[in-house]
């Protein structure tokens, strides 16, 4: 990174990333990850987030090489730290438009599967990194959910920040999680993945009873297994009166540490 992309908040990104981050979040282990991934016979990866550092324009070319390599079709939303600091959107996220989308939110329909995709990413002031998804998403993503739940199919919605209190600490959560919760309890949708909070967690959309999965940082090595690199293994298949969901949690090596699972009323509502 050049100096001059660092005055900005960029800076005490880079001073947290020499400092800490770095003897922790290593690119073996998201290679170790990918090779689990690659031997479990997937059909599609969701990315939720943050495929970058510091969101410069040299980190979303390499993240597109990265994503170019993926054994399977990628779905990728921005983080927050892939909206650090705004950007002409051809030096950042359209970088990444194979695999994302030029607007937000998207859907991609695979074998009766929507993956919704919402950015919750916005640029922040220095040692905050909330997020928020606005009302204009917000009306697109209600449509959309029911488009979609009319249509029969099942729906995963993506987002980077958990659209729950208490994940995350103030300074890092989702300011609209309650409009965002408010959404899907009028349209429904099957699950929700999230990112953001580094931590494996299965919890539910407040006030519904929508699985709420998040997921453990694919690079981060931690003493607490909670926060250990891992990914999270969905099969979806189609029941008469709605959608079975398995969902198996792996780490690096292989290992299986959850399992849940689900049946979910075909375009219900929460």
């Amino acid at each position: 990174m050049h100096w001059r992309d660092a005055l900005n908040k960029r800076a005490l990104s880079l001073l947290s990333w020499k400092k800490h981050r770095r003897h922790v979040h290593l690119a073996t282990t998201c290679a170790a990850i990918v090779q689990d991934i690659t031997r479990s016979d997937v059909d599609a990866i969701l990315v939720s987030g943050d495929l970058t550092n510091f969101g410069t324009p040299d980190e979303f070319a390499l993240a597109a090489d990265w994503l170019k390599q993926l054994p399977v079709t990628a779905m990728v939303i921005p983080g927050n730290h892939d909206c650090m600091i705004r950007q002409p959107a051809e030096k950042g996220l359209l970088q990444w438009k194979t695999w994302s989308a030029t607007s937000y939110p998207y859907a991609r329909i695979h074998d009766g599967v929507a993956v919704v995709g919402v950015n919750s990413g916005v640029p922040t002031p220095p040692f905050m990194a909330y997020g928020r998804v606005g009302r204009r998403q917000l009306a697109r993503l209600e449509a959309l959910l029911k488009q979609l739940g009319d249509a029969g199919l099942c729906r995963v919605v993506m987002i980077h920040h958990p659209p729950r209190r208490g994940l995350v600490t103030w300074r890092k959560a989702l300011h609209d999680y309650r409009a965002f919760a408010r959404v899907l309890k009028r349209t429904g949708a099957e699950i929700v993945l999230h990112g953001h909070s580094h931590d494996a967690t299965l919890t539910h959309i407040p006030g519904t009873d929508i699985p709420l999965l998040g997921v453990a940082s694919a690079s981060l090595m931690d003493k607490r297994e909670h926060r250990q690199a891992c990914w999270n293994h969905l099969s979806i298949h189609a029941q008469d009166d709605g959608w079975a969901i398995q969902m198996s949690r792996h780490r690096p090596d292989g290992r299986i540490t959850e399992k849940a699972s689900w049946v979910r009323p075909r375009n219900s509502r929460a």
